[in-house]
């Protein structure tokens, strides 16, 4: 082989290791959070964004959301942190998608990227 396919190959697998890299690091670095327990509470069909005033992010989230054009429900941590205490939320913003019977079906932390809640709307029959 000659140094210069040596030179490429080698910088071919740099290439392809930091890629591997990244996709890695953006995995591990998504938002997680732990599952709601709405006890006895029930949710209204859409979205329901959990936020706190002094949040950019969730202004950000909101304006997800809102895209959709399904009901919303903002719970504001300021102004009902008792449906935080009863749910168990933790962090936010964190946006719940509720089928049209009512049933929580996907819990989308941090800022959710359109396409996957477009995928989680779907998966719950909107």
């Amino acid at each position: 082989m000659s140094d210069l396919a040596v030179r490429l190959l080698v910088v071919g697998l740099v290439i392809v290791v930091a890629g591997a890299v990244v996709v890695a690091a953006r995995r591990l670095a998504k938002p997680r959070h732990p599952p709601l327990a709405p006890g006895e509470v029930s949710f209204p069909p859409g979205l329901v964004v959990f936020t706190a005033t002094t949040c950019d992010r969730c202004r950000e989230a909101l304006s997800v959301a809102r895209a959709t054009g399904l009901p919303l429900r903002e719970v504001t941590h300021e102004l009902e942190a008792g449906l935080f205490a009863t749910f168990g939320v933790e962090g936010v913003p964190l946006t719940l998608v509720v089928d049209p019977e009512g049933i929580p079906r996907r819990l989308l932390a941090g800022v959710p990227a359109r396409r996957a809640l477009r995928r989680a709307l779907a998966a719950a029959g909107w």
